[in-house]
């Protein structure tokens, strides 16, 4: 699952990189507008993050670690993380992020669920709580 987000946060947050780029407002990218690129900043410091919890989590199953953590760790911030991300590209786009000839359209609706398949974030939270709680 945690992969999953990633790739949909990483898809929004290309498609918002190269709207930032090509759309111009009085003959500039809207790229170069430092309210904007804060945004950008924060949606690739998220996707970053997204990436490595999947990884460590990833990298303890494979070891045959136990991971039940590291996993619910990698859920509850990729989905989160995507949801974020798909909220400041569509920001980005305005209201042409919401028309269905904009690939961001979709990944809007998709990552909604994430936060609720598979183990909703507040599941998520428990068990890192119970587990962190115990030591």
């Amino acid at each position: 699952m945690a992969a999953s987000c990633t790739g949909i946060a990483r898809a929004a947050y290309e498609a918002a990189l190269f709207w930032a780029n090509t759309r111009e407002v009085n003959d500039h990218p809207i790229g170069e507008f430092q309210g904007l690129q804060w945004m950008i900043a924060d949606m690739a410091t998220d996707l970053e993050a997204a990436r490595l919890f999947g990884l460590k989590a990833a990298t303890r199953r494979e070891a045959g670690e136990r991971f039940s953590l590291e996993s619910a760790m990698a859920k509850l911030y990729a989905s989160e993380a995507a949801g974020r991300i798909t909220d400041k590209a569509l920001q980005l786009h305005g209201g042409y992020g919401y028309t269905r000839e904009m690939p961001l359209e979709r990944y809007v609706r998709d990552v909604r669920i994430m936060r609720i398949y598979e183990g909703s974030s507040e599941v998520q939270r428990n068990i890192i709580a119970r587990t962190v709680l115990k030591g």
